[in-house]
């Protein structure tokens, strides 16, 4: 009787619940789903929505049965015209580049095109390869031009591309286009990725990690880098880049995350954050004290230390000099404050850093410290600084 209840109840959802149910699942998994009861069989057919998640292309014999799969989904959804919504796929490839190439990214590539007419709204394009432990991005393919054809799109996330150019009928033009992220992209040169921003006019949410460049800057690249209007950004997240991004433009921002090095900003790099709630820091150096006085409203902050083969400024160890005031953030705004990787090269100059935030952030409610060693020094040694905020706990993990 269980059985035959729960077939009733299976049988009785409604079209829309079923959607919805099949519409967070991967296309796989949903196509399956038509063996379960007769009120699923076809449904896949009409979802709004195409996930491909979790895909590992090994060899040649691998791509061409996952493209086939692809083709077979793809005639359906073209012969009944169904509107997309998303189109997210993330593939792991460790098969011969030439491969990729010559078989996977012309198959991608027809469903962009298709996803395009059908007036996708999400697309995600996560490609990677991995051979042995290694990521390569010098093998990277070119990114399909039917990306640039998708105007309606509100989301894009791009891994693992080559761009070297812009097609003179596809310029880039996303006016609808809230976030963009994107991650292991080789641009031709400063001023396409710049134009490449340029073209998202209402972009709120940028995020960009292992973003190079095959040509070195120009004055031209400066020109193009001076005339971008970022003012509606609100969210940038900018890592792992060889390159200085124009901060100046970014002042309207609630949220930044950057990788702080005196080798590619200067204190006059930093236009005032007026809004910013939340930064997060990768690589410690004397640059952090100049950004938060930029920073006068910043309430949560986020410390990443230093690498192993870096030290603050060049300087010699314990060379860091207090300063005679603090920004007014640490007294007036500033509530939480995160150091990680505490004490990953030079234990004193942590805690001398970690001891003047204390001193000074006066509405300070928690500091966490993450370290691998001497937690027990660290705990000794800030449990006994004077607090500005006698409300502050600290946690030492």
């Amino acid at each position: 009787m269980a059985c035959e209840e729960d077939e009733d109840r299976l049988s009785s959802l409604t079209d829309d619940i079923l959607h919805q149910i099949l519409s967070l699942t991967p296309t796989k998994d949903a196509v399956k789903t038509g063996v379960l009861s007769k009120r699923w069989y076809g449904l896949w057919r009409s979802c709004i929505n195409i996930y491909f998640t979790n895909i590992n292309l090994e060899d040649e014999s691998s791509i061409l049965n996952f493209n086939l799969f692809l083709s077979q989904i793809y005639y359906v959804h073209h012969f009944e015209y169904i509107l997309f919504n998303r189109f997210y796929i993330d593939i792991q490839y460790s098969a011969d580049p030439n491969d990729i190439i010559s078989h996977s990214i012309p198959s991608l590539s027809q469903w962009i095109k298709y996803a395009a007419g059908a007036r996708v709204k999400f697309l995600h394009l996560l490609l990677n390869y991995v051979h042995g432990n290694l990521h390569h991005l010098n093998s990277s393919p070119h990114l399909p031009s039917g990306v640039l054809r998708c105007k309606t799109l509100i989301v894009l996330k791009l891994r693992w591309f080559l761009v070297k150019s812009f097609p003179f009928t596809d310029k880039v033009d996303f006016p609808e286009l809230k976030t963009l992220h994107l991650e292991d992209i080789n641009f031709k040169t400063h001023s396409l990725f710049m134009l490449f921003l340029a073209g998202c006019p209402v972009l709120e949410d940028l995020k960009v990690a292992n973003v190079f460049f095959l040509e070195e800057k120009t004055d031209e690249d400066d020109q193009v880098s001076a005339s971008l209007n970022l003012s509606n950004f609100i969210r940038a997240d900018i890592t792992n880049c060889c390159f200085r991004f124009p901060i100046k433009t970014l002042f309207n921002l609630e949220f930044l995350r950057i990788q702080l090095s005196p080798q590619m900003y200067t204190p006059d790099d930093f236009p005032t954050f007026h809004k910013l709630t939340h930064l997060v820091i990768n690589n410690i150096s004397d640059l952090v004290l100049q950004m938060l006085r930029h920073c006068p409203k910043l309430q949560n902050l986020q410390l990443y230390q230093k690498t192993q083969n870096e030290s603050w400024d060049n300087r010699e160890q314990g060379s860091w000099v207090v300063p005679k005031s603090a920004p007014k953030c640490l007294s007036s705004y500033l509530r939480s404050c995160t150091i990680r990787d505490f004490a990953l090269q030079d234990l004193h100059q942590d805690i001398m850093l970690a001891r003047y935030i204390l001193n000074n952030a006066g509405l300070l409610q928690t500091m966490t410290i993450w370290s691998d060693k001497e937690k027990h020094e660290i705990e000794i040694e800030l449990s006994s600084c004077p607090r500005a905020s006698a409300t502050c706990q600290i946690s030492v993990s």
